[in-house]
């Protein structure tokens, strides 16, 4: 992989862990550095996903907890 790419790579703490765990990524980059902007792209939609996920899990945690409390009043 070229120096340029681990540099930026590096310079993105979440990025480098997203890299860590989706490793097939490293053989994309390394075939060719356009590959890049679609490792961000998708680094972007994992994190929306990701965050979506938390919000719902909240809210359906919420939903609950009220559900609880009207049961025992």
């Amino acid at each position: 992989m070229e120096l340029e790419l681990l540099l930026k790579i590096d310079e993105d703490k979440n990025l480098h862990e997203y890299l860590y765990s989706h490793s097939e990524w490293y053989r994309y980059l390394n075939r060719n550095k356009s590959n890049f902007e679609l490792l961000k792209k998708e680094y972007k939609n994992y994190k929306h996903n990701n965050t979506m996920n938390k919000v719902n899990d909240t809210i359906d945690n919420i939903e609950l907890i009220t559900n609880i409390l009207k049961i025992v009043e």
